[in-house]
């Protein structure tokens, strides 16, 4: 089964998603900060990581950036968990290098199917770049179609 790692700095998320990955039968390793992730990934043998976007001694933004910036862990699938959904924390998690970001609070249904998904599509680091790439296009357009005026039509002749 993958072992997925699990970021987050709140010992009661940390306890409700181990049991959820259990439950669909992957193992589990957890740190409680950005350091204690950095150690465990150094340790190998992780599949997938799961992050909290706000933790103490660097913020899961960041650790995004450390694992795609290090040749070891650059492919690693990442998930990042937030319950600030704000469009610039969703934009900034996938310019930092995270494959997805899943919204808190969340149904055990939405983990499920969004674990799947993030261990079945490791994509190579040509392909990262370009989904990346075509991620925050749409979102960047998105964004300015919800922040453009309406500009009523005024016809002249």
């Amino acid at each position: 089964m993958p072992t997925v790692l699990i970021a987050d700095d709140e010992v009661d998320h940390r306890e409700l998603l181990t049991i959820a990955l259990h439950r669909l039968g992957y193992d589990v390793v957890t740190a409680a900060d950005s350091a204690g992730a950095l150690a465990r990934l150094a340790d190998g043998g992780i599949d997938a990581a799961l992050i909290d976007v706000r933790m103490p001694g660097g913020s899961g933004i960041e650790l995004c950036r450390q694992i795609r910036g290090s040749a070891e862990t650059e492919l690693l699938p990442i998930m990042v968990i937030s319950a600030d959904v704000h469009r610039h924390q969703i934009m900034t998690a996938l310019h930092a290098g995270a494959d997805d970001f899943l919204p808190k609070p969340f149904s055990r249904a939405e983990l499920t199917s969004r674990m799947e998904t993030l261990l079945r599509t490791r994509p190579s680091a040509a392909a990262r770049s370009g989904t990346a790439a075509r991620a925050a296009l749409l979102a960047s357009r998105h964004a300015l179609i919800e922040e453009t005026p309406a500009v009523p039509y005024r016809h002249t002749a």
